[in-house]
Formats: structure tokens, sequence, C-alpha cells
């Protein structure tokens, strides 16, 4: 009994080693560049619009360690930011966009990353974020099953509803109709004016202002500030709709996928920490059909709208902007502008050039890159070509 026993206690022994060993092989993390996500009992957060690359245990932190707290930064970041820009409900404890349409006229203490991007609106004098009602209604032509149905949802098919657009961007375009004023020490009031509210109650308009489409682009500058205030530098964010910022100092050599009306054209490739805004008059993915609607006859319909009547136009199908010193925010800003077009004015360009900001462009089989920081790779069947300015 006694060899019988001892042999029990050993093959326990063995088993518990082996169970130990496996479990702590499952849940082992690797150093190096590894996909790190928000924690999925996290509530509700934009965590599954980007995607954070991050190169585990390069500091020289335990990777698991490193990881663990990594993760807890991240989710409590990806949490608060869908909490600050979103229009779909009322956040606790954050006075958010949503909030801010249902207080017209008062004075309203946000948060300071709220604020922060607010700031970035005025001081580019861009008037997107002022198109909620277009937003609104238009936002149904993107859940559309076939074109009949998209044709009610279509200003440039309906002219009741171009009629309708109109009337919102002409208020959208006036400051003294609906602006947002920035008091200093993070509040604001969302002044609308009477005419304004009278107009909204008739038409049962919700929403005055709205990131909608750019949102993501203001979130990607608020992530990536939260994991570099943490300590956390070593890792690139990107979102399905095409803004990205690169953390990394490290010196190592890093690309960029550029395509053409989705076919891939080649990479840039760069060192270094660098933000890029990638505007396109398509869905790249799956994902990014919330906002594009195709016609049966190929015409593509996207949230990128022209302030001055509220109809999409995208004067290329695809752009690349970057800088080194600016984030996608603000990039945005003043490239939207530009790009919301029929046509890409050379000078537009040379605006961008000026403001500190490289370009890239694919079209016509040809990359032209007019950015000091980045080195073009065409891809077979496309060439390096001059800038188009």
């Amino acid at each position: 009994m006694g060899r019988r026993l001892a042999a029990a206690v050993l093959l326990l022994a063995v088993g518990v080693v082996a169970l130990v060993y496996g479990i702590t092989s499952l849940f082992a993390v690797e150093r190096g560049w590894q996909t790190v996500q928000a924690s999925s009992s996290a509530e509700m957060n934009c965590g599954g619009d980007f995607t954070l690359l991050y190169d585990l245990g390069s500091s020289g932190a335990a990777p698991a360690a490193e990881k663990k707290a990594l993760v807890g930064v991240y989710t409590q970041a990806v949490v608060k930011a869908y909490r600050l820009f979103t229009n779909d409900g009322e956040a606790e404890d954050e006075r958010n966009i949503w909030y801010l349409n249902r207080h017209p006229n008062e004075t309203v203490t946000v948060d300071p990353a709220l604020y922060a991007a607010l700031e970035q609106v005025s001081a580019a004098g861009d008037r997107a974020l002022y198109l909620g009602p277009v937003y609104e209604a238009y936002d149904g032509i993107f859940y559309c099953q076939d074109d009949a149905q998209a044709a009610g949802f279509d200003p440039r098919q309906d002219q009741a509803l171009r009629s309708y657009f109109a009337r919102c961007a002409g208020f959208a375009n006036d400051s003294a109709a609906v602006d947002v004023t920035l008091l200093g020490e993070d509040r604001v009031r969302l002044s609308v004016s009477d005419e304004y509210l009278a107009f909204a109650r008739e038409q049962q308009i919700e929403s005055f202002i709205d990131f909608y489409w750019m949102k993501n682009a203001f979130i990607i500058d608020y992530l990536a500030d939260t994991l570099a205030d943490n300590g956390y530098t070593n890792g690139v964010l990107s979102s399905f709709d095409g803004f990205v910022r690169n953390l990394s100092g490290t010196g190592e050599p890093f690309a960029l996928e550029l395509y053409d009306r989705g076919t891939s054209a080649g990479t840039v490739t760069y060192t270094g920490p660098m933000s890029f805004v990638c505007l396109r008059s398509y869905p790249l993915n799956g994902q990014a059909r919330q906002y594009y609607y195709e016609l049966a006859d190929g015409q593509v319909r996207s949230a990128c709208l022209d302030t001055a009547d509220g109809l999409c136009r995208a004067a290329l199908d695809d752009l690349v902007v970057c800088a080194r010193d600016m984030g996608c925010g603000e990039m945005l800003l003043r490239a939207r502008p530009l790009y919301a077009a029929d046509r890409l004015d050379s000078r537009a360009l040379d605006t961008l050039h000026a403001a500190g900001m490289g370009t890239v462009l694919c079209d016509g089989g040809a990359i032209s890159c007019q950015a000091d920081d980045l080195v073009p790779e065409p891809a077979e069947g496309y060439t390096a070509g001059a800038d188009r300015s």
C-alpha cells in the first residue's frame, strides 16, 4: 500500500506540474509586437474601432506584466472616449455631445479632452461639426438595402431633401445661428438662435452638433495621448476608417499601405512618430460601410459632406495626409474642407504643405508623394510620379 500511495502521490504531483505548465504556457505573453485589446468585460466602449499594436517588453518590463497594465490603461481610455464623443445617448458622469445637444444655451462643464477637441474645431473655423441635422437625416442611406430605398435618403435624387439639407447648411454656416462658445476652464455653451430653435422644433431636430464620421480622428488623439502620458510609447494605433497614430521613437522602420480605389498601390516607409489621415471616396473594408452606400451604377454616397450645401463630395478617391507634430484631429480639420470638393485645386495641397503636412496621392497608376519623411515604394504596375501640384 505504501508503494502504491507513493506512486499515486508522484503521479498527482506530475499531473499538477503539467497542469501548471499548461496554464502558464496558455497565458504566457511573448516579447515583441502584439495586438492589445481592451478588456472584454468592459462597458460600452469604442475599442472595436481601433487596433493597438504594441512592442511588449521593449522598455525592459516583463511582457506579461506590461500587457496587463497596458490593457487596464487602454480599456479605461476607450470607455471614456466613447462616453465623451458619442451622440447616441447620455453618459454617466460625463457631459458629452449628446448632452450638449439637449442643453442649448446653457453653460456646461465638459471633460478637458472634449474641450480640447472643440477648441481645435473653433481654431480651424471648420463648420462640419454643425451639420448635425444633416448627418441625422443622411445616416439612413448607409443602411439601405437597395437603390429604391436609398433614393428617399439621397439629396441628389430627392429635391425636398436637398432643400432641407441646404436650409440646415445655412444655419450650420452661420455662427450667429449656432456656435460652440468656449468660456475657459472647460466650460462651453452651445449657443443656438431662437430662429434655429424654432426650426429644430418644427423639424424634430435633436442634434445641432455631431463629430459623426470625424470622431475617430479626435478619439485616436485622445487614446494616443493617454497612452503616452502613462509611459506607453512603443505602439501604433490605427482605426478602421483611416486614422493612424504611431508613437514609436525607436528608429524602427514602419510602412503604411497605400490604396488606389481599393487596390494596393504600394507603401510609404518611415521612422519615428507619425500621424496619418487617409481620406477615401469608397469603403476600404466592411466596417467602413457604415459611412458609405454604393449605387448600382457605381456612384458612391459618403459621409464626407460639403458644408456649403450638405452634399457629399470627394476631390479624389484617395488622399493621405501626414505630419510628425500634429494629431489626426487637427490634420483632418485642415484637410477636410479641401477634400470635400468636386475637384482638388492644386493650391489646396500647397496650403497643407505650408501648414507642415505631407501628402500622398494615388491616382492614374502613380504615387505622388510630397512628404520629406516618407519613402514611396510602388507596387507592381505603379510608379512614384511627380507631385500633381
